[in-house]
């Protein structure tokens, strides 16, 4: 059954990278993103939405890490004051 779950997550996976790529080739429009203090490189628009999507997606990540890091502790000091 795992083997079953595994094979679909991975399916799934290559399917959204598919997609990705296919976004990315179908918006080949050139944009410039203007940031704070500079000026970004001269990349398609499905190039910049990856990019951002990625940043995203590992800033997420990072905060339910983080979260997910603090509940424990609280948890553990818990349970060491039951103790």
């Amino acid at each position: 059954m795992r083997f079953i779950i595994n094979s679909l997550k991975i399916i799934v996976f290559l399917f959204l990278i598919f997609l990705g790529a296919l976004f990315a080739i179908e918006n080949n429009s050139d944009l410039t993103v203007d940031f704070f203090f500079f000026e970004g490189p001269n990349l398609t628009s499905g190039v910049w939405l990856t990019i951002f999507l990625m940043i995203g997606a590992i800033l997420g990540i990072c905060a339910s890490f983080f979260s997910k890091l603090v509940s424990k502790e609280k948890f553990v000091s818990k349970k060491i004051k039951e103790h």
